[in-house]
């Protein structure tokens, strides 16, 4: 009775040890299945992105300082900072002075502009502000909303056929469009007229990329309007002092023109535009 005891009880420890053992070599191999697997998915993450930017001073990043391009390089380092690519590219076509005429004829007329676009992951375009400025400069003491009625039909014939040429060359690539802002509405809020003339030009590049397919609208109509007291601000513009000695500033426009972005107005052109490509 207790030798038939004794084999049941080896026969268990042996049973028990063998799945024990067994458990020992499949583990690793799992675990390995695993890490391989994991690897993988790391592998196929991590991809090389081409942005390829072009447009007009915002683009060049004229009133950065640092004289290194504006929102592009910052976004670059934004998406390197992530786990998802192990390298960001970029190419700068941004021209200073340029309509959105000019920002076409461009890349009808440059093949390096055209082969990067051919070979880019997204494309981003800052266009729209000087074709209003041109405007203004013409009629400038008789302007009134309805003198843009003209030149804004132009522009949308203009960013119609920028699209659909970026789109034709590379059908794959995604595309972001910067809207345009009103850098003097901070300092004089009760002048409507211009904001209206902005208002309804972002409305059709909006309504310009939501036809585009993965085409996408960031608005900067509010991006460089802290809050700050409009008296302080009105006496910048009149070379006026606070009466402690220190200008008020708007922190994130170029003191030199209060028009273009200084570097902390490209860091925000540049973070939105990454959670931009972040929420794709």
């Amino acid at each position: 009775m207790k030798k038939g005891r004794l084999i049941v009880i080896v026969f268990l420890f042996l049973s028990i040890g063998s799945i024990f053992i067994a458990n020992i070599l499949i583990d690793p191999f799992q675990s390995n299945l695993s890490n391989d697997k994991d690897g993988k998915d790391m592998e196929i993450k991590k991809e090389s992105l081409h942005i390829v930017a072009i447009g007009d001073s915002l683009t060049e990043g004229i009133g950065d300082a640092t004289k290194s391009g504006g929102y592009v390089p910052i976004v670059a380092d934004l998406l390197e900072e992530t786990d998802g690519y192990k390298e960001v590219t970029t190419s700068n076509y941004g021209k200073n002075g340029d309509r959105s005429d000019q920002v076409l004829e461009r890349f009808h007329e440059n093949k390096s502009i055209q082969e990067d676009i051919a070979s880019a992951n997204i494309v981003v375009l800052t266009v729209g502000g000087n074709d209003i400025v041109q405007t203004l400069k013409k009629i400038f003491l008789t302007a009134t909303e309805e003198s843009f009625t003209l030149p804004e039909k132009t522009y949308r014939v203009n960013l119609k056929a920028l699209l659909a040429d970026f789109k034709r060359l590379n059908p794959e690539l995604e595309l972001y469009v910067f809207g345009i802002y009103n850098p003097y509405y901070v300092y004089f809020p009760e002048i409507t007229e211009m904001q209206n003339i902005v208002d309804k030009w972002n409305q059709t590049t909006q309504e310009i990329v939501n036809e585009t397919d993965n085409a996408t609208f960031i608005s900067t109509v509010d991006l460089f309007n802290p809050t700050i007291k409009q008296d302080e601000v009105k006496n910048l513009l009149m070379d006026e002092e606070n009466s402690d000695g220190s200008e008020s500033v708007n922190p994130y426009l170029y003191e030199k023109d209060l028009f273009h972005p200084n570097e902390a107005g490209y860091e925000l052109m540049g973070k939105v535009l990454f959670q931009a490509i972040e929420a794709e």
